[in-house]
């Protein structure tokens, strides 16, 4: 597993070593990072007599031109959302399951909501690319922020990868121009190039994880109008947790976790496809609506209380994921492998 405390992969890393680490071992067993659409080990030195791997794309179409042969190579394929697994059936994989990632309770609990100071502030979390849709935040806070002088806007919008970065220059609802200047120099330049008022803007720098708790309980609600997730969505469910309601796509592995009760769910989507570099069809997404976007937002500012009902029960909701259990889930499959092939090695 990758390590790290400042992007999702690593920080699930973390957790999932240490949980299972806590159990008891199974000597030729190995749970590995798959990190692509082809479906291979992050280090293939790792392989063992059973293996069985923890993925999370968004590359549906790419995806399933491996997933064959992947079910042939790998034991077991656990899928970082319902989505995912779907995803894996529909391409033959069978040996497959949901294991969602977890929450730090100790990080991320409910605190209550944000004493009145005048302001209305928006969070918006995520690595800045065309599939996490900030360019859609943007598109719909213009106009919000254009309406309501009380309107603020936080971002963690840091990406450490100029190749996903470099994606937004595809978005057709925002200027953006990638260039080789530091991340937070584009960040800030597009926001004002795109009519967003910087002077009520945070744009926060790459933060760890553990600090985070802290930005979340200066907000008041979290927008999230992902095109895709292959997982349940770290950021978007370690915000909830903390007592704060978002409003966001209710596709895809957001699908898991998002409700009415919970949420703002968005339901207007229209199907994207996404090429690759060679022009080849790699996925279908699901665009969200900025005139949705805009609504939602004017109805969370004009009813803070039904913000702080949903926020209660995404605090309650978010409960259930849990790394422990994650972890615990892992061990169960991993032990039916191991049973099942000491049954079948006894018989031969």
């Amino acid at each position: 597993m990758p390590s790290g405390r400042a992007h999702g992969w690593g920080i699930a890393g973390g957790y999932l070593t240490k949980e299972i680490a806590k159990l008891p071992p199974l000597d030729g067993v190995t749970l590995h990072c798959i990190g692509g659409h082809d479906f291979r080990p992050m280090n293939s030195a790792d392989w063992d007599r059973l293996n069985i791997g923890y993925c999370f794309f968004e590359n549906d179409v790419e995806a399933l031109r491996h997933t064959r042969r992947a079910a042939h190579e790998w034991d077991f394929i656990v899928a970082g959302s319902s989505w995912c697994e779907y995803q894996l059936r529909i391409g033959g994989v069978r040996q497959t399951a949901t294991i969602l990632q977890g929450i730090d309770p100790a990080n991320f609990y409910a605190t209550p909501q944000r004493p009145d100071d005048g302001r209305f502030i928006v969070f918006s979390g995520g690595k800045f690319e065309l599939r996490k849709g900030q360019d859609l935040v943007i598109a719909a806070m213009r106009v919000f922020m254009q309406r309501h002088a009380d309107a603020y806007l936080v971002c963690s919008w840091v990406n450490q990868w100029p190749f996903s970065l470099a994606t937004m220059a595809n978005s057709t609802y925002i200027s953006f121009t990638p260039t080789d200047d530091d991340c937070l120099a584009i960040l800030w330049r597009t926001l004002h190039e795109n009519g967003i008022p910087t002077g009520r803007v945070c744009l926060l720098p790459l933060m760890d994880n553990a600090q985070m708790r802290q930005v979340y309980q200066q907000s008041d609600i979290g927008i999230f109008p992902n095109r895709c997730e292959g997982g349940n969505n770290m950021v978007m469910c370690e915000y909830m947790a903390s007592g704060r309601t978002v409003i966001a796509s209710d596709a895809t592995g957001h699908a898991d976790v998002i409700t009415e009760r919970n949420a703002f769910p968005l339901t207007s989507y229209t199907p994207t496809v996404v090429n690759d570099t060679q022009g080849q069809p790699s996925a279908i997404w699901h665009e969200a609506s900025v005139a949705e976007l805009i609504e939602q937002l004017e109805f969370a500012y004009l009813y803070r209380e039904v913000i702080a009902k949903k926020s209660a029960v995404a605090a309650e909701d978010m409960k259930r994921l849990s790394w422990d259990k994650a972890a615990q889930q892992f061990q169960c499959i991993a032990t039916k492998l191991s049973n099942a092939a000491t049954f079948n090695n006894s018989r031969t």
